[in-house]
């Protein structure tokens, strides 16, 4: 009995799996038992721009508190920056001038099925579908999309508050919409 017993606790130590636990915030980053434990809190009421926090964690809010979270771990721990790098980069600069671009593509594809009076706009902001009324209204939405990705994106650098990581989700509903408006342009 002792040995069915061993080959039973044996064979379920062998056929269980090992998990991946969450790593705790204040967890330090080594396995190294000598170094200290974090000397300062990861949760606070409030913050000030001397507010100590680890390297590479971000201030998320939750509810009434700051907790410290490590960076690119949650939707908004990205990478805390200025309004300038946030809004100026290379991914976010490419993706809003492809953006206007297949705006600009959406509108001019349109033009010759609206004069002509197969088709007419089916949004109904735009009204008649005129050229300079699209271009207006059109372009001030790129505009300002870029402008609202920019702010969540940034984050405060200054308080080492993290940023929204995804930003890039409205400009590819916005890509879609475009697509679509080209298409069906072409089509007509």
């Amino acid at each position: 009995m002792k040995g069915f017993l061993a080959i039973a606790l044996l064979l379920s130590a062998t056929a269980s799996q090992a998990q991946e636990l969450d790593r705790r915030p204040d967890a330090p980053k080594t396995n190294d038992l000598t170094v200290p434990a974090t000397p300062y809190p990861l949760v606070q009421k409030l913050l000030y721009p001397n507010t100590l926090i680890p390297d590479g964690m971000v201030w998320v809010p939750r509810g009434e508190w700051w907790h410290a979270e490590e960076l690119n771990s949650c939707a908004w721990c990205g990478k805390p920056m200025t309004f300038k790098q946030a809004a100026f980069d290379k991914k976010m600069s490419l993706m809003f001038l492809v953006e206007t671009a297949l705006t600009v593509a959406d509108i001019e594809s349109g033009q010759s099925c609206l004069k002509t009076g197969r088709c007419k706009e089916g949004n109904p902001l735009l009204g008649r579908g005129s050229r300079p009324m699209q271009y207006a209204i059109r372009l001030t939405t790129v505009g300002v999309m870029w402008i609202n990705s920019a702010w969540a994106r940034k984050g405060n650098s200054r308080l080492h508050v993290g940023g929204l990581k995804l930003w890039y989700i409205a400009p590819i509903v916005m890509h879609a919409e475009a697509v679509v408006g080209i298409v069906s342009g072409v089509r007509h």
